[in-house]
């Protein structure tokens, strides 16, 4: 069996990846191999293009663990017709993403945004409107690993945390849980509103212009799953009219933002470019799953850790 790895590792992380397995592999890194060369491997570490048109030949692929949360883009039914075993990387990032979650609700706070842009004007400025996160109210749509890593920092900050998931199943950490047909209902009783949803079919524009009516005038919208799960016009309407005070975007309908998109220069918006989940932590985590997993694959057992759910679509 061999092994065809794509992420750009550090010296140590391959001392790593050699640590769990004895089995040969290939760095491709930083060259573009064949489709009928990845064909030869059996595991797959990453993902690239040229993977979607191995699947199409004859090939030994039979497991990939991906380092990348999102699989919206991936060839659902090319890899489901081949009986491809897919783990991807959740929870590696939840951390990272908790902690950017509290940054943004930190930086509104103070205002540290704005401050930052008097600084580059050389003035001297003191913001109005500022307050604490003492006593908030938040509303995790998504109570997964990144909602309770988030849930736990909040804790720390005296910030009460509810959840919508699915079902509305209760979730350690997090005070009270509902069913996403609750949503709407709910939206309107906190002060920050955070999406950690993945992107499926049945997230597609989750939130629009119902949802950000329904939300307080002094509420702060923060996006950290899917670009694809707001309806971006809805969301500058909102934020243009006031209907919301503000909103942090790590992720967005079209990436790169296009540069005609008014969000761009609205003060009420602070934008990251889809970063929220990188560290230098990650990789080593994702090594941590892909060891767990390598395990059971090695002994004849279908990896279960983060498994793909084709049906669920995450």
């Amino acid at each position: 069996m061999k092994i065809a790895v794509f992420p750009t590792l550090t010296a140590q992380e391959h001392q790593i990846l050699q640590s769990i397995t004895d089995l040969p592999y290939t760095d491709f890194s930083t060259q573009t191999p064949s489709a009928e060369c990845i064909a030869e491997h059996d595991i797959i570490l990453g993902w690239h293009p040229i993977i979607k048109e191995a699947l199409t030949i004859s090939h030994q692929i039979k497991w990939i663990q991906l380092f990348m949360v999102g699989v919206d883009n991936l060839p659902f039914d090319l890899l489901e017709e081949a009986g491809i075993v897919v783990t991807t990387a959740k929870g590696a990032n939840a951390p990272t993403i908790a902690q950017q979650t509290i940054g943004f609700m930190i930086a509104f706070a103070r205002q540290l945004h704005t401050s930052r842009d008097q600084q580059l004007k050389s003035q001297w400025f003191v913001p109005t409107d500022l307050t604490e996160l003492t006593g908030k109210r938040a509303l995790t749509v998504g109570t997964g690993e990144i909602g309770q890593a988030f849930a736990k920092l909040a804790v720390a900050f005296d910030i009460t945390v509810d959840g919508i998931n699915r079902t509305g199943h209760d979730v350690p950490g997090i005070q009270n849980c509902y069913p996403i047909e609750a949503l709407s209902e709910r939206i309107g009783h906190y002060d920050y509103v955070i999406n950690n949803l993945p992107y499926t079919p049945a997230t597609d524009k989750l939130f629009g212009v119902e949802q950000f009516e329904a939300m307080q005038n002094e509420a702060i919208f923060i996006n950290m799953g899917r670009g694809k799960s707001v309806d971006e016009q809805a969301l500058i309407h909102a934020l243009d009219t006031k209907q919301i005070k503000a909103a942090a975007l790590d992720v967005f309908e079209v990436e790169p933002l296009p540069a005609d998109s008014p969000l761009w220069h609205m003060e009420n918006v602070i934008i990251m470019p889809h970063r929220a989940g990188i560290s230098d932590f990650y990789h080593q985590r994702i090594l941590n799953i892909f060891a767990d997993n390598y395990r059971e694959f090695i002994q004849g057992v279908v990896p279960t850790h983060n498994r793909l759910d084709y049906r669920k679509g995450y």
